[in-house]
C-alpha cells in the first residue's frame, strides 16, 4: 500500500498546528509508504516561497526522500474524466493516484482532493482532522 501527498499535504508538514504535529507523527509511522508528484511539489512550492530560508530547508529535507510518481497519460487520462467536477489541480490529483495501482490512500487537506478522491474509490487521510471532514 502507498499514501499520495497532495501539495496541501506537504505544507500542513511543516506547520506549527496541532495537525501539523499530527501529520508529522504520522508520517514517521509511515515513511517507506509515501508517494508525492511534482504536482504536489509545485503545487506546495507557492506557499513555501513565503517562509524564511531555514523553514524551507527544514521542508525539503523532510520531504526530499520521498519518490515522486510520474505524470503519466494514464493520470492525464484519469484526471480528465474528473475535471468536469472539480479543479484541474484536484482532478490531477485524483488522476495520479488512482493511475498507481498500489496507493490506495491520499493525504491531503484541501476538501475538493478529498471528495473527487472518494468518488474514484481512495480512502482519505488527514491526520489530526476528524474523518469525512471535507463532507458538505
Amino acid at each position: 500500500m502507498r499514501y499520495y501527498l497532495d501539495g496541501t499535504a506537504i505544507v500542513q508538514a511543516v506547520g506549527e498546528s496541532p495537525e501539523s504535529e499530527a501529520l508529522r507523527e504520522w508520517f514517521d509511522a509511515h515513511e517507506s509508504e509515501l508517494v508525492t508528484s511534482i504536482l504536489s511539489r509545485w503545487e506546495a512550492a507557492e506557499q513555501l516561497a513565503l517562509l524564511d530560508h531555514d523553514q524551507r530547508m527544514r521542508i525539503y529535507d523532510q520531504i526530499g526522500g520521498i519518490p515522486e510518481i510520474p505524470v503519466s497519460g494514464r493520470a492525464l487520462e484519469i484526471g480528465s474524466y474528473a475535471v468536469s467536477a472539480v479543479s484541474p489541480y484536484a482532478a490531477l490529483h485524483v488522476g495520479l493516484a488512482q493511475a498507481e495501482d498500489a496507493i490506495t490512500v491520499v493525504i491531503t487537506y484541501n476538501a475538493e482532493v478529498a471528495s473527487a478522491a472518494r468518488l474514484y474509490g481512495l480512502r482519505v487521510v488527514s491526520p489530526g482532522r476528524d474523518s469525512g471532514w471535507y463532507v458538505r
